[in-house]
C-alpha cells in the first residue's frame, strides 16, 4: 500500500471509531483550500447519520481525535471539514521509499488484476492523409493503453481501418487517370473508326480505366518513385479527386465504376488496392511508432463485408430487426429492456432502401470477431469522436439485444481546431500530421541550438530536439479533458513555461542537472538521511509526490489521462518552486545526501507521468 492510501485508511479506521460509523479511506481527499491542510474528511454524511449540523460534527471529531501516526501534525475544524495536517519529516521518508521501492513502476497497481480491456482506435482511413485532427484519437488511445496496464488491467489496443468505399474508388479514378499514360498503347492502322494512330491522354486514361489489367496496373505503379509510394500521395490524390468531381458531374459516373469493379473483387482492381492499401497502412503503423507505440491487432472493413451479409439474416431471423418501407432496422424504443427505453434510441438503421449495407451492418459482426479472437475481454473500448455518440449508444444496445452481455464504452472526444478554424480532409485544409511533427522539430531544434548549440554534438541536438517537440504535442492534447474541444497552437505547445509538456521535461531535467552535478563530485546521496528533510517546500513537494499514485488510479478509472496530466503540471510547480527555495550542494553534508535522494525520488516520479502520457524526458534541455 502507498503512503498515502496507509495514512489514509489508518485515518478513516480512528474517524470510524470515534463517529460509530463506518468511513472509507476514499472519503478523505485534499481539501478545497490549500489553508486547510494537507487532507480533510467532509461530515456531512455523519452529521446527517447523527443528526447534528456538519460544522458541530467537525468540531467534535477534531475535539476527541488522538492520533498516533507520526505522519499526522496536527487536527482541526474548518466548517463542515475535519482538516489533517501532515508533518514534514515523516511524510517525505515514507513517500521517497515508496519511490525507491517501484522505481520506474512508481504509482502503478493491480487494480485491474490482469483482466482484459479491450482499446480501439487510431482508426483512420486508407487513401487520405492524417492530419491534426488524427492526432487526439492516436494519443488518447495510446495514453490510455499505457495508462490501464499501469493500473493493472490488461489492455488489448486495437485498430479498425476503413479500407474501402468511396473515397478509395475516388482516389483510385484518379490514380488510373493520371498513370494511365505509363501503359504503352498498341499503335493501329487509321481509319474512320480511330482516324488517329493513338488515343489522346484523356481518351487513353478512360480506355484503361474500363480496362484495366493486372499487367497495367503494374506498369502504372512502377512509374511512381520509391519516395511517392505513401498513405500521403494517396490523400493527395483523394483531396484533387473531390474538387474534380465537384467540377465534372459526368466523371462520377467513372467512380462508380470503380467503385463496382472493387466491390465485385474484380483482379486488376484488387491488385491496385492492395498495393496503394499497403502505402497507408505502413504510413499508419510508423505514425503509431513515432508516437512510442503499436496495437496488437488491426481489423479491417474489407475483412468485414462477407459477415455484414449474413448479420442482417441474423437479426431478422432472431426478430431484432424489421424491414420498413425497404430498409432494414432496429426499433430500439420498441423493445422492453428498461434501459434501453430509458436512453429513447430511437431507430438503428442497418440496411438502405437501396440494398447498401451501412456502419452499423460491419460494426456488428466486428463486436462478433472481438469476442471470438479475445474472449476473456471485460470491456470493450471505442476511442471515436463525440459526433457519433448516438450511434454507438444504438449499437451497443443491439448488441444487447443479440446476447452480448460484456459492456462497451465509447470514449468519446472532441474536436482539434486550428487558429484558421475547423479542418476537412475532404476539403484539404488540414495541416499535415507528418508536417506537424516536422514543424515542430524544427521549432524545438531552434530553440535547442539557441541555448547549446556551440556546446553540443549533432546527435544530442536532434533527441532533445525530437523530446521536445514530443512533448510539445502529447502534453497540448492530452492535457484537455475530452469533452472539450482543443484550440491547437504549436508556438504555445512547444514554450518552455507555462502549462506546457517543455515546461514539465524541464522541472525534471534540472532534478537531473544537480544529481548529474552530484555524482561528478562523487557525492554517495542512497543513504542520505530522510528524515532531515523538514522545509515547507519538502513537504509540499513530498505530498504532491504522494498523491501520484491516486491520480494514477483515478485517470484509468475515469478514463482521463488530462487527470495525469493537471498532477504533472502542479508536481513541477513544487518542483520549480523546491529548487528556488531550497539549497542543495551548497548544504551541510548530511542534508544535501538526503535532498540528493529526495530530488532522484521526484524526478523518477515525474518520468512516471510524463511516460503515461509518451513523452519522454531528454538528458538536459
Amino acid at each position: 500500500m502507498y503512503t498515502l492510501d496507509a495514512i489514509k485508511t489508518n485515518l478513516a479506521r480512528v474517524i470510524g471509531e470515534k463517529a460509530e460509523s463506518k468511513v472509507e479511506a476514499s472519503e478523505i481527499a485534499v481539501p478545497p483550500k490549500a489553508d486547510m491542510g494537507d487532507l480533510s474528511l467532509a461530515c456531512f454524511r455523519l452529521a446527517k447519520e447523527k443528526g447534528l449540523n456538519p460544522n458541530e460534527m467537525a468540531k467534535k471529531l477534531a475535539a476527541t481525535f488522538n492520533h498516533q501516526d507520526p505522519t499526522i501534525k496536527s487536527v482541526s475544524a474548518t466548517g463542515p471539514y475535519l482538516n489533517f495536517t501532515l508533518s514534514n519529516e515523516g511524510l517525505a521518508e515514507r513517500v521517497v521509499k515508496d519511490i525507491e521501492t517501484k522505481g520506474e513502476k512508481y504509482g502503478s497497481q493491480e487494480i485491474g488484476q490482469g483482466k482484459q480491456v479491450m482499446l480501439e482506435f487510431a482508426n483512420a482511413n486508407t487513401h487520405k492523409e492524417f492530419h491534426v485532427g488524427h492526432l487526439r484519437n492516436i494519443l488518447l488511445g495510446l495514453s490510455m493503453d499505457r495508462i490501464l496496464n499501469f493500473s493493472g488491467w490488461k489492455s488489448i489496443p486495437v485498430s479498425y481501418v476503413n479500407d474501402l468505399g468511396a473515397h478509395v474508388a475516388k482516389c483510385l479514378w484518379l490514380f488510373v487517370r493520371q498513370h494511365a499514360k505509363a501503359v504503352p498503347q498498341k499503335k493501329i492502322k487509321a481509319s474512320k473508326k480511330f482516324p488517329e494512330s493513338q488515343l489522346d491522354e484523356s481518351a487513353w486514361a478512360a480506355n484503361v480505366l474500363k480496362n484495366l489489367t493486372g499487367p497495367g496496373v503494374r506498369k502504372m505503379i512502377d512509374s511512381i518513385p520509391m519516395p511517392e509510394r505513401t498513405g500521403g500521395y494517396l490523400g493527395r490524390l483523394y483531396v484533387e479527386s473531390t474538387k474534380l468531381l465537384d467540377e465534372n458531374e459526368d466523371w462520377k459516373a467513372e467512380v462508380s465504376y470503380v467503385l463496382q469493379k472493387l466491390e465485385a473483387h474484380d483482379p486488376a482492381w484488387t491488385l491496385l488496392w492492395q498495393e496503394t492499401r499497403r502505402w497507408s497502412i505502413l504510413e499508419l503503423n510508423h505514425l503509431l511508432e513515432d508516437f512510442g507505440g503499436t496495437v496488437e491487432r488491426q481489423y479491417f472493413e474489407s475483412e468485414l463485408i462477407d459477415q455484414s451479409k449474413d448479420v442482417v439474416d441474423e437479426l431478422m431471423e432472431k426478430g431484432i430487426a424489421i424491414e420498413s418501407r425497404g430498409a432494414i432496422i432496429v426499433d430500439l424504443d420498441a423493445y422492453p429492456d428498461p434501459e434501453i427505453q430509458k436512453q429513447k434510441l430511437g431507430v438503428f438503421m442497418i440496411r438502405k432502401s437501396d440494398g447498401t449495407l451501412i456502419y452499423a451492418a460491419k460494426d456488428i459482426p466486428l463486436a462478433e470477431l472481438k469476442f471470438l479472437e479475445y474472449p476473456d475481454q471485460v470491456l470493450s473500448i471505442i476511442v471515436v469522436d463525440s459526433r457519433q455518440s448516438l450511434y454507438f449508444k444504438q449499437l451497443f444496445a443491439t448488441l444487447k439485444l443479440m446476447g452480448y452481455t460484456k459492456p462497451f464504452k465509447h470514449l468519446a472526444y472532441e474536436f482539434v481546431t486550428l487558429p484558421e478554424g475547423a479542418m476537412s480532409s475532404r476539403k484539404g485544409n488540414v495541416i499535415l500530421l507528418k508536417d506537424l511533427m516536422t514543424a515542430a522539430e524544427e521549432a524545438a531544434r531552434k530553440e535547442v541550438m539557441e541555448r547549446h548549440g556551440t556546446e553540443w554534438n549533432e546527435g544530442k541536438v536532434q533527441h532533445t530536439a525530437w523530446c521536445i517537440a514530443l512533448g510539445g504535442m502529447n502534453f497540448a492534447i492530452l492535457r484537455q479533458d475530452p469533452e472539450k474541444v482543443i484550440l491547437f497552437d504549436m508556438q504555445k505547445a512547444l514554450a518552455f513555461d507555462g502549462d506546457t509538456g517543455p515546461y514539465i521535461q524541464y522541472a525534471a531535467t534540472r532534478l537531473q542537472a544537480i544529481m548529474n552535478k552530484a555524482k561528478v563530485a562523487k557525492i554517495n546521496f542512497a543513504k542520505g538521511d530522510l528524515t532531515l528533510l523538514k522545509e515547507d517546500a519538502e513537504k509540499r513537494l513530498a505530498l504532491c509526490l504522494a498523491q501520484f499514485p491516486n491520480v494514477c488510479a483515478k485517470a484509468a478509472e475515469a478514463f482521463r489521462p488530462s487527470l495525469i496530466a493537471q498532477w504533472l503540471l502542479e508536481a513541477a510547480a513544487c518542483t520549480n518552486e523546491f529548487y528556488r527555495d531550497v539549497q542543495v550542494m551548497d548544504a551541510p553534508d548530511d542534508i544535501k545526501k538526503a535532498r540528493l535522494r529526495f530530488i532522484a525520488a521526484a524526478r523518477t516520479a515525474l518520468a512516471a507521468g510524463l511516460w503515461c502520457l509518451g513523452i519522454p524526458v531528454p538528458d538536459a534541455m
